[in-house]
C-alpha cells in the first residue's frame, strides 16, 4: 500500500486543537504526521486538498437503513457505503424497520450484515417498545448485549409516561441512552404539517407546537426523576 499524502486542507479536529491549513501523511493505512508542512516519502501519492475539509470521520446518530423490509429502498450495505462517501465513518440504525429491531436476532442479523459490508461502522438502536406498540418493553439487556448502543421508538411516541419512566430506569441499567420522538399523539392526530397561517392557508390540519414541546418537558422531567440518559430526537420548535 503505497503512502498517502493530503496536502493542503483545512485540519478541523477540536480533540487536538487543530483547524488551520495543513497537510496529513497516511502510510500502511495509518495517520503518521498531522498538521503543518509534511514532504512525505517519494512514493507518496499526493492529494491536494487546498479548500476541501480534512477531519475525522462524522457520526450520524440518526439514520434509517430500512433493511429488513424495505430493501427495495435502502440495505444496510448501500447505507454504509453511502455514509462512507459523505465522510461518515459510524452510523446509528434507527429500529422502525420490518420487523422492527426489537430483539437480541434482530440486532444481531444488523451488526453481521454491516460487517459484511465493510464500509462505514453501523451501530443498531433497539426499539424501545415490543413492536413499537408502546405497550410492553423490549428486552434492553439481549439487545445491549447484541450490539445495540441505544433504544428508541423513532417515528412513534412514548405515549405513556410510566413506560417512558421505566424504559429510562431500564437503559440505566446498561448505561445507554433512550431516544424518543416528541409528539402527543393526541394533539398531533391527523396533522401533516406545522399549524399555523400557511397550513390555515392550504386548508390542512397542522400540527401544534405544543403537541411537541409538552413531551419535550414531560422527558426532560422523567429523566430528571430516573436519572436516565435521554435524548431528544430532531427537535423543530423554539419552545422545545
Amino acid at each position: 500500500m503505497k503512502p498517502i499524502l493530503l496536502k493542503g486542507g483545512t485540519l478541523i479536529d477540536p480533540s487536538q486543537g487543530l483547524n488551520g491549513v495543513g497537510d496529513v501523511l497516511i502510510a500502511e493505512g495509518v495517520i503518521n504526521g498531522v498538521g503543518g508542512t509534511i514532504e512525505g516519502p517519494k512514493e507518496a501519492d499526493v492529494i491536494d486538498c487546498a479548500g476541501l475539509i480534512v477531519s475525522p470521520g462524522f457520526i450520524d446518530v440518526h439514520c434509517h437503513l430500512r433493511e429488513p423490509g424495505r430493501e427495495d429502498v435502502e440495505t444496510i450495505a448501500t447505507g454504509a457505503r453511502a455514509a462512507a462517501a459523505g465522510g461518515f465513518t459510524a452510523v446509528c440504525a434507527m429500529p422502525n424497520t420490518d420487523p422492527v429491531t426489537d430483539n437480541q436476532a434482530a440486532v444481531g442479523f444488523i451488526v453481521r450484515q454491516a460487517q459484511r459490508a465493510e464500509s462505514a461502522r453501523v451501530y443498531p438502536i433497539g426499539a424501545i417498545s415490543v413492536g413499537q406498540e408502546g405497550k410492553a418493553l423490549a428486552e434492553f439487556g439481549e439487545m445491549v448485549g447484541a450490539g445495540a448502543v441505544a433504544v428508541s421508538d423513532d417515528g412513534k411516541p412514548v405515549a405513556s409516561a410510566q413506560l417512558m419512566r421505566t424504559a429510562l430506569e431500564y437503559a440505566r441499567t446498561f448505561k445507554i441512552p433512550v431516544i424518543d420522538h416528541c409528539e402527543e399523539p393526541t394533539l398531533s392526530v391527523g396533522g401533516s404539517m406545522n399549524e399555523g397561517i400557511v397550513s390555515a392557508q392550504l386548508g390542512l390540519k397542522g400540527i401544534p407546537a405544543e403537541a411537541e414541546e409538552i413531551m419535550v418537558i414531560r422527558d426532560i422531567l422523567l429523566a430528571r426523576l430516573t436519572g436516565g440518559h435521554v435524548h431528544l430526537a430532531h427537535m423543530s420548535t423554539k419552545g422545545s
